[in-house]
């Protein structure tokens, strides 16, 4: 308690010191010059890019509770250690995210239903409830959770404002003949079989902000940073959403704007930045092709894929594609990018990797690529390792630092991975039969 207590003190006291740097920065001279809109034309101007790796200030957000530790279990383990499994739907999973290790996860699937995680317990905190059709893809940041549906609409949601305790002793069980205590880290399972708990009926209903709604037809990707969602729908539009007011400030028309930087660039260069007639998918299967299938914002930079196999670079400010990748030869179904890599997984079986020095587009091009026999349906990666779905009952992960790729999961035939998520080496992967594993890799 008084480890605590003196814990407190330097979080207020922290508190303390950034304010009064805050209230003594100097302001920025009203006789500085204004920049040349000229000179930063393009897609990804310099001061854009130096953010990308900068401490910038983040948007304010509801306070979240301070957490007494940071677990690290999962680093301890050898890769490929399974750490639990969640009976987590009754149908296919078809989204997926969580904010840290053992911390708090969001799960959407063709249940209709999505569920709040405490992943350090394995309990399920209940349900968000409001969306009328299937979840289609969710992002978790710090508290906030945004959820899109195939009801067209996207919803915001607080989890701070949860009726939870991720810290209570929950209530023993009488009917127990052992003694001993749960520490919410063990990676057995007592149950496997077990239907998915029923969490407290109004444990989540304070946790709605607000919804937002201008799509005509299923949302099939988001990515929200700091105060700017951006959106794709399969009405072949991305929106750009202001969430201090709740309010579309911008609408792109995808074949639109590939029609027009298509005749922009004229026929002196590649007229890849068109738009292709969509491709059929090459694994096999039932899987439909989203027009929209990822999308991630940074700033005024946006990356987008679509059905006919392209990755597309948008400068929100113009609201004109800038730059198109060429590569895949199916729908591109997941992206993500940081300040060294764009990686992108496709429908053709293969994922890529286009190095780049990011935003100075002249030096694009495909820096990696390799192939598997089924479509990639989900990616993410971190510092070390790139992790995908590609259509098996194991994860695949392609090991950056070592350059090998392995296998993780049982491999004993079980329902194929659908979705994947990965932070810090902890792995989360969502199945066809509605069970989610945690793993360490």
């Amino acid at each position: 308690a008084e480890l605590e207590a003196k814990l407190d003190d330097m979080d207020d006291e922290l508190a303390s010191n950034e304010d009064a740097e805050g209230a003594i920065t100097p302001t920025a001279s009203h006789n500085e010059a204004p920049t040349d809109e000229a000179e930063d034309a393009s897609f990804m101007s310099e001061s854009i890019y130096g953010k990308l790796s900068s401490d910038s200030p983040k948007a304010k957000r509801p306070k979240r509770s301070r957490r007494k530790s940071m677990p690290i279990l999962h680093e301890h383990l050898e890769p490929g250690s399974q750490i639990k499994t969640l009976p987590a739907h009754n149908d296919t999973i078809t989204a997926l995210d969580f904010d840290i290790p053992f911390g708090t996860m969001v799960t959407a699937a063709l249940d209709d239903t999505v569920r709040v995680w405490d992943l350090s317990a394995g309990r399920c905190i209940g349900f968000l409830e409001g969306h009328t059709a299937s979840v289609r893809c969710l992002q978790v940041e710090d508290n906030i959770v945004a959820t899109g549906s195939s009801d067209a609409s996207i919803r915001l949601w607080d989890l701070s404002r949860a009726k939870y305790d991720p810290y209570a002793t929950p209530e023993p069980d009488k009917s127990s003949t052992t003694d001993e205590e749960d520490d919410g880290l063990s990676y057995g399972n007592d149950d496997e079989d077990h239907s998915p708990p029923t969490p407290p009926p109004s444990s989540l209903s304070d946790c709605p902000l607000f919804s937002l709604e201008a799509h005509v037809d299923s949302i099939t990707a988001l990515h929200f940073r700091n105060d700017t969602l951006v959106s794709g729908s399969a009405d072949k539009t991305l929106r750009q959403w202001d969430l201090t007011n709740g309010r579309c400030v911008q609408t792109l028309d995808v074949l639109w704007a590939a029609a027009q930087a298509s005749s922009t660039i004229g026929t002196n260069t590649s007229s890849s930045s068109s738009w292709r007639p969509s491709v059929k998918n090459r694994g096999g299967g039932d899987m439909d092709a989203d027009f929209v299938g990822a999308l991630q914002c940074f700033d005024a930079a946006l990356a987008c894929g679509t059905a006919d196999g392209m990755v597309r670079l948008w400068d929100l400010r113009s609201g004109q594609v800038h730059r198109s990748l060429v590569g895949h030869t199916g729908p591109v179904t997941c992206l993500q990018f940081d300040e060294v890599h764009l990686v992108t997984g496709s429908a053709d079986r293969s994922i890529r990797k286009f190095a780049i020095q990011i935003w100075d587009l002249r030096t694009g091009g495909i820096f990696d690529a390799y192939a598997y026999e089924q479509p990639v349906t989900s990616m993410m990666f971190d510092s070390r390792r790139i992790v995908a779905a590609a259509g098996e009952d194991l994860v695949k992960i392609y090991d950056k630092a070592e350059s090998r790729q392995w296998d993780c999961g049982p491999g004993d035939n079980r329902s194929v991975v659908e979705r994947v998520a990965v932070k810090d080496g902890y792995l989360v992967e969502g199945r066809r039969d509605g069970g989610v594993g945690v793993w360490s890799c």
